[in-house]
């Protein structure tokens, strides 16, 4: 039975390297280059987001690579502006890095 109170957030929703055909759900300003679970998580916890990170899950276009998934809170955001959120906070964190 899937959670209904959770966003799900895969690493390619995020990759600057990932077409748009090929899952990515941003802009190039939003995106980044190989975005981590760890710092999707972290985003997402600074954000207050409540970051529940699968790392054996695999992205249903890419089934054979388990790259994991975050689970976030809904906030009543579009999942949209989450994703935009959780960009900008991870350039943000990797700029001060």
């Amino acid at each position: 039975m899937p959670r209904t109170d959770r966003i799900v957030i895969w690493p390619t929703y995020l990759d600057s390297a990932a077409s748009r055909n090929d899952g990515r759900r941003v802009t190039k300003r939003y995106a980044l280059k190989s975005p981590a679970l760890d710092e999707i998580a972290e985003a997402a916890r600074t954000l207050e987001l409540d970051p529940v990170v699968e790392p054996d899950k695999a992205y249903p276009a890419s089934w054979w690579k388990k790259g994991g998934r975050v689970l976030v809170k809904k906030t009543g955001t579009p999942k949209s502006s989450v994703l935009r959120e959780i960009g900008s906070m991870m350039k943000e964190m990797r700029r001060t890095d």
